[in-house]
């Protein structure tokens, strides 16, 4: 009888994934907690650079990669858009990689459950093809996708570029 209470009781814990979230040209994106090391202010020398889709960066003991997304997520290429402000700091594999973002981001937790697969013609040829999933929340009448970013193939988009 007690398993049975146990199992019941586990059954209604939900599984939560804690996420932090940005905007990067009108798309809101989302890194898994464990993936990020830290969020740092924008160094001067990369805040007036905007044309760069990756640029590198000494930090602490360490050079990393720093990602400019706006230009990817970007439909319209010639809009003027703000400086980034940001940098979310994250692990990919045994290396650091760093995000530009123009504010600073949220951490949220979703249910596993709310995490789908991002739809086939999203993962091929569109400009969210650096994401593998997206968690869609009611928010009032509307909802708020957010796609979650995989960095290995943002990394391997960019190389391919």
């Amino acid at each position: 009888m007690n398993s049975v209470m146990n199992r019941s009781q586990t059954s209604t814990q939900k599984e939560m994934v804690r996420l932090i979230v940005f905007a990067i040209a009108g798309y809101r994106l989302g890194l898994p907690l464990d993936q990020i090391l830290r969020v740092v202010n924008c160094p001067d020398e990369l805040k007036g650079q905007t044309s760069e889709v990756l640029e590198l960066l000494p930090l602490g003991q360490q050079t990393i990669s720093v990602l400019n997304l706006r230009s990817q997520l970007s439909l319209n290429q010639g809009h003027n858009t703000p400086e980034s402000d940001f940098l979310v700091v994250a692990k990919v594999g045994t290396e650091l990689c760093a995000i530009r973002v123009d504010a600073p981001p949220d951490l949220i937790e979703v249910e596993a459950a709310t995490i789908r697969q991002l739809p086939a013609p999203y993962r091929q040829g569109h400009p969210l093809s650096i994401a593998s999933q997206v968690v869609v929340l009611p928010q009032g009448k509307a909802t708020l996708a957010i796609f979650l970013l995989e960095l290995k193939r943002v990394l391997a988009t960019l190389e391919n570029a």
